[in-house]
């Protein structure tokens, strides 16, 4: 599997560095989930260091540049998460889902393979100087 990330991400850990307010709201929506699957993980920049989380991301050079402390990462993608139905809490992704090749099918994806919130922040490009993060919960 070869990802975007292999050839643009060679310093991302270096340069992306997580915002503890982001983080906050990121924590709270998660809410009382224990076991959660952090879909198109990166380098792991929000994953909750107090919960028990599973990465999945295509690229592995992503993967590679993942702190030794970090969730335990598998190389996969949204559309495709090779999990049982409700293996998880809740699950996330992280400014990711302009990536996927079919949303819906991805979304679909979290859904099943969670029994509680899906949270994802995103940004819309069109909007940059306006509004920098969202975060919805379903």
């Amino acid at each position: 599997m070869t990802a975007r990330y292999d050839t643009i991400g060679l310093n991302y850990a270096d340069l992306r560095r997580p915002d503890p307010r982001i983080a906050a709201h990121i924590d709270a929506a998660l809410g009382d989930a224990r076991r959660i699957v952090n879909v198109g993980a990166g380098t792991g920049s929000y994953e909750p260091m107090d919960r028990d989380v599973v990465a999945v991301e295509p690229s592995t050079e992503m993967i590679a540049q993942r702190t030794a402390d970090a969730a335990p990462a598998i190389q996969g993608s949204a559309e495709h998460l090779s999990f049982d139905d409700d293996s998880f809490d809740a699950a996330m992704g992280v400014l990711t889902i302009h990536h996927w090749s079919d949303k819906a099918r991805g979304l679909a994806e979290m859904r099943r393979v969670s029994r509680g919130p899906v949270v994802l922040l995103t940004f819309d490009v069109a909007f940059r100087d306006i509004c920098c993060s969202i975060i919805f919960r379903n």
